[in-house]
């Protein structure tokens, strides 16, 4: 259904189906090279004043508040850190659609191209795009990247930036049975971020008392559907920017944190090891994490940490998804994707 914009654009134009036209009765290279001959009679007529007023008024051609030599210290630490993940120099741009299709996000919210492409809002879909291509000869495949995107969706958050770095990480491989692909590869992630979080304190970050939550999003799902509210109401609801979103939605609706009849599994498989690995951050599964239903298939997990502003915040974030099962045709494929926000730890955890 076209919004009242568009309906007005086809008022004032005098041609009603407009939109239906250059969607649907045109092929893509006809589109692409009429959408291109526009955008250069456009780009001819911008004078230079104009270029200077809207890189000045526009966050999204501002450059990054972090220090390049900051960023740059962060992601050797994190390579280091996934040392058994191949490092990949991502591509500035993936295939158009691909961010909308596979991880349902709006396509407003994304830079798309002219040229059947679009600018990366997510590393870890490239990324998953890579892994199903390795995955054609490759058991299982590792691959991680830090590469900065671009996030046009509204945020209500002071100091937000449309575009930001990204450290991502994606496990790829078949299912082997009994949840052992997942707890192995869940293993694995939590890991290296907390491999990171060692080498980044002796680097001069306060990165301290880690809290790590793994959360079964089936048992999530089937305790919401028995309580009637529908994975639309949440994501309406539940935002990851807004701390304590999720507790908030469950308690307001008098819904119980879901058992899990999985719980002994992750603990012997995934939180036993770690715990005796890593003394100094704390283990739990968290049945009320609503961030990512729907979006995460079977386990999510999430760090967070104390910061030097007196505040935890959530600064891993990851999960199973479908992506590389539907990329390939199979069902039985697995892919576990994770990320860090580079920047905001330097802006938030660097020692000054």
């Amino acid at each position: 259904m076209p919004s009242e914009i568009i309906r007005r654009i086809e008022r004032e134009l005098g041609f009603t189906g407009l939109v239906e036209a250059l969607a649907s009765k045109l092929s893509p290279s006809d589109l692409r090279s009429l959408l291109m001959h526009v955008y250069r009679t456009r780009a001819a007529e911008v004078p230079v004043a104009a270029i200077s007023a809207q890189a000045a008024r526009d966050p999204l051609m501002s450059p990054s508040a972090v220090s390049a030599r900051d960023l740059w210290a962060f992601d050797s630490i994190a390579f280091q850190a996934a040392s058994q993940f191949i490092a990949v120099d991502l591509s500035p741009v993936c295939p158009f659609s691909a961010t909308s299709t596979l991880g349902g996000t709006s396509q407003n919210n994304v830079v798309t191209a002219i040229r059947n492409a679009e600018a990366l809002g997510d590393p870890t879909i490239a990324l998953a795009i890579e892994a199903g291509r390795r995955r054609n000869s490759e058991e299982i495949v590792r691959l991680c990247a830090s590469h900065r995107v671009i996030r046009l969706q509204p945020f209500d958050v002071p100091g937000y930036s449309p575009h930001f770095p990204l450290f991502a990480l994606v496990s790829a491989g078949r299912d082997t049975g009994s949840f052992r692909f997942e707890t192995a590869h869940l293993l694995e992630h939590v890991r290296v971020y907390l491999w990171m979080f060692r080498m980044l304190t002796a680097a001069g970050f306060a990165l301290e008392n880690p809290l790590v939550e793994l959360s079964d999003m089936i048992a999530l799902e089937a305790a919401l559907a028995a309580a009637g509210v529908t994975s639309d109401e949440v994501r309406k609801s539940v935002r990851a920017h807004r701390l304590g979103g999720s507790e908030r939605f469950l308690r307001e609706r008098g819904i119980a944190s879901p058992p899990d009849s999985r719980h002994p599994l992750l603990e012997s498989a995934v939180i036993g090891p770690l715990r005796d690995e890593f003394p100094e951050a704390q283990f739990r599964v968290n049945q009320e994490r609503l961030e990512g239903l729907g979006y995460y298939r079977t386990f999510a997990l999430r760090i967070s940490l104390s910061a030097p502003d007196g505040n935890r915040y959530p600064l891993v974030d990851g999960g199973f998804t479908d992506w590389t099962a539907r990329l390939l045709g199979n069902q039985k494929e697995r892919l576990l994707i994770s990320g860090i926000g580079n920047e905001f730890v330097c802006k938030t955890y660097l020692r000054r």
